[in-house]
């Protein structure tokens, strides 16, 4: 049964006699300081970008230049492919260039033929270098590979090298470093350049 409004203490008396009977009984709770909370010192990390492994076109060209060198000596003394300089020629290498030279040396082998002589280059330039998405760098040149002192030999070391080829090809080869400190260069492509012959 609904009790009729009139019959209900008012609002205000209600809340007077709270109040009072609170005070009376000392069950009013005091009221908690305001809690200030020191903001927390955030250390703010100061981005270092590492400086570049090549700080410029001479600094990349002098690195391309010393490992194409190397490269290519470390070629003209390579013996069978079970050989000590075999590895460390192939150890100058990655990728696609290194593919490419273990499939080239295979078919040597297969037919018993080899190079003697020796290997040389000039006119390099650098086409482009700079860091990649994996953190290593890379250097595209231009070479002009002189192969006039090197023959392929059979086993009797007889000539079997093709008397019309070029003695002198044009290349584009790329280097990359192993990692995102190192100096060292591995040559990673090494391709004819197609258009018009700069050698």
């Amino acid at each position: 049964m609904r009790i009729p409004s009139r019959h209900r203490p008012p609002h205000n008396a209600v809340l007077g006699a709270l109040l009072l009977s609170l005070l009376l009984s000392g069950c009013m709770a005091t009221p908690a300081p305001p809690v200030t909370v020191s903001p927390v010192p955030v250390a703010t990390a100061v981005p270092t970008e590492s400086p570049p492994v090549f700080a410029s076109n001479e600094d990349a060209l002098a690195a391309a230049t010393a490992a194409y060198a190397a490269y290519l000596a470390a070629g003209d003394s390579v013996d069978d492919m079970e050989s000590a300089s075999w590895g460390q020629y192939l150890a100058l290498t990655t990728g696609p260039e290194r593919d490419d030279e273990i499939k080239t040396k295979k078919v040597l082998e297969e037919k018993g033929w080899r190079f003697s002589g020796t290997t040389t280059f000039d006119s390099m330039t650098v086409q482009s270098f700079g860091p990649l998405a994996n953190a290593t760098s890379e250097i595209r040149t231009y070479v002009c590979l002189d192969v006039s002192q090197s023959q392929k030999v059979d086993m009797t070391g007889q000539i079997v090298s093709d008397p019309d080829r070029l003695a002198r090809w044009p290349l584009v080869v790329t280097f990359t470093t192993p990692d995102e400190i190192s100096h060292d260069l591995l040559i990673s492509e090494s391709t004819v350049w197609s258009g018009s012959n700069f050698c």
